[in-house]
């Protein structure tokens, strides 16, 4: 049973790295070594995980990445 807390977050974040890889377009998926780090980062969970969270927390509170801008200027 105990190997469930390193199987899940092991998933979990495959699937995380899994769907980014197939969300880059400019990604070779013939690509071995691109497929040998999606699979590292999931083994490597401990270590990759925080760093995903981390940038999805920080890409959420960073208004650039949201695209927001907002003019200083009241003229048309």
């Amino acid at each position: 049973m105990s190997y469930l807390y390193y199987v899940l977050p092991a998933t979990l974040t495959f699937l995380i790295a899994l769907y980014a890889f197939f969300k880059d377009a400019d990604a070779s998926k013939t690509s071995a070594l691109n497929w040998a780090f999606v699979i590292v980062a999931g083994l490597l969970w401990p270590i990759t995980l925080p760093f995903i969270v981390w940038k999805k927390l920080v890409s959420l509170f960073n208004p650039d990445d949201v695209g927001l801008k907002f003019r200083r200027s009241h003229t048309v």
